[in-house]
């Protein structure tokens, strides 16, 4: 059968969410029997996950799953396999712990017409609470384009691939795949993709996505697990979308790209607890990509500049003494929200 949107999900130990991911694809207005779902489990040792999956591969002929021998350890390998299986005209990578609102897909696939790619926004759903994201254009309710030359600010966007659906063969042709082993992989394949794209649609003022905010212990999802290894990830996703920059001979587009992630790989430092020889080693790795492509967020003012000069003049132990300051500045500003959440309910 030919689909209108093939939904590619990485999966692994995911069972909690499937049900309401898939749920959400079910209950699309564009008619659940245009769309295919293809589930890759990256090897997972749930045995609840691995039933469901089976389940929804016996139940939908439209859904199917692949399981992998070996845990890739990130999304990209799930991802990649997944587009090579796909059958639908346009495709979507979503994520095993999100989901959709009803009309997104009847909404993204008329207006696709025409362009290469579609990006809209999202909803960042917290505990207490849903939050509209707003992006840079603010009041602009469409922007388009025939090429990223016209607006470069569309490569400040979130790289959020869940809400960008692209034409496949437009993937396909120009060969853009997601990084494997590493994260950034979404900001590698988001970039590409505007890069590359004839026609980029961004539906400014429509929220396609549902986007959990998990970030407690015992519940976080990869971009808050704050360890060595996913940490360093990021940084070797850094640069490969550096290398890709110079092949396409777009480095003259890095600031625009890396200004939010330079920024926010600083804060996740921060946030981490890593002990001072990983961060050491870190800040020295990172020497190269701060060299080529740092340029101040202005959302985070001015409370990273010491450190910035410290990693740029290679003095890494002045880093790690600067991260020990921010980190307790970090906690009394979490104890200060804290104790406001709490006042707040007893007034209640």
């Amino acid at each position: 059968m030919n689909y209108k949107i093939s939904v590619i999900v990485a999966t692994y130990n995911s069972g909690d969410f499937l049900n309401e991911f898939l749920d959400s694809i079910k209950s699309q207005t564009l008619g659940f029997e245009n769309i295919e779902v293809i589930f890759v489990d990256d090897a997972s040792t749930d045995n609840y996950t691995l039933d469901l999956l089976n389940k929804f591969n016996e139940k939908y002929s439209n859904v199917s799953v692949v399981f992998l021998e070996d845990n890739s350890g990130f999304p990209g390998t799930g991802r990649n396999k997944g587009l090579d299986l796909a059958g639908g005209e346009y495709v979507i990578f979503g994520d095993h712990d999100d989901s959709y609102v009803d009309n997104a897909f009847e909404v993204m696939y008329d207006k696709i017409n025409g362009y290469d790619m579609l990006i809209s926004n999202f909803n960042q759903v917290f505990d207490d609470k849903v939050v509209k994201f707003k992006s840079l254009y603010k009041n602009a309710s469409e922007i388009s384009v025939k090429s990223i030359d016209e607006d470069r600010n569309l490569l400040r966007i979130p790289a959020a691939i869940w809400t960008r659906l692209f034409r496949k063969e437009f993937l396909i042709e120009n060969n853009i795949r997601f990084l494997e082993g590493m994260l950034c992989e979404d900001v590698y394949v988001a970039t590409l993709g505007c890069l590359k794209a004839d026609g980029i649609i961004y539906l400014n003022d429509f929220y396609s996505y549902n986007y959990k905010i998990r970030d407690v212990e015992g519940n976080k999802s990869t971009i808050h697990i704050r360890n060595r290894k996913y940490i360093e990830a990021m940084l070797d996703g850094y640069y490969e979308i550096a290398k890709m920059l110079e092949i396409q001979n777009k480095t003259s587009y890095g600031e625009e790209i890396f200004r939010q992630h330079l920024t926010s790989w600083l804060y996740t430092i921060v946030l981490s607890k890593l002990g001072s020889e990983d961060k050491k080693e870190l800040f020295s790795k990172s020497y190269d990509i701060f060299k080529m492509y740092y340029t101040p967020d202005p959302y985070f003012k001015k409370i990273y500049n010491n450190l910035v000069s410290y990693i740029l003049n290679k003095n890494f132990n002045l880093a790690v003494v600067e991260v020990d300051k921010l980190e307790k500045i970090q906690e009394n500003m979490n104890n200060r929200s804290f104790l406001s959440r709490l006042k707040n309910k007893l007034r209640r």
